[in-house]
C-alpha cells in the first residue's frame, strides 16, 4: 500500500480542507496517509512553513500537491504511479 505523508500546521484552514479531500480520495484508492506538524521540527517548519498544507509521496520524497489539495489530482497521481 502507499504511504503519503500530509505536512501540515495548527489552525490551518487549507490543511483541515486537504484532511477532507483526502478522505475523498482514499474512497477511490487505496493508500494510507501520515500527518507531521511542521511545528514539531524547526526544519520542517523552515521548509514548509509558507507552503501548508503539503502532501508528499513518502517513498519517492515526490510533492504531489501543496497549498490547494483536490482529491482529484490525487486520484490521478495514485492512477499514474500504479500503471508504471
Amino acid at each position: 500500500m502507499k504511504d503519503l505523508i500530509l505536512y501540515t500546521q495548527p489552525r490551518c484552514g487549507l490543511c483541515n480542507d486537504a484532511k477532507i479531500q483526502i478522505e475523498f480520495a482514499q474512497e477511490q484508492c487505496s493508500f494510507e496517509v501520515k500527518e507531521i506538524n511542521i511545528l514539531s521540527d524547526d526544519q520542517l517548519n523552515e521548509l514548509y512553513c509558507l507552503r501548508v498544507p503539503v502532501l508528499v509521496d513518502a517513498e519517492r520524497a515526490f510533492v504531489v500537491q501543496e497549498g490547494q489539495i483536490d482529491f482529484v489530482t490525487i486520484i490521478e497521481y495514485m492512477e499514474q504511479i500504479s500503471s508504471k
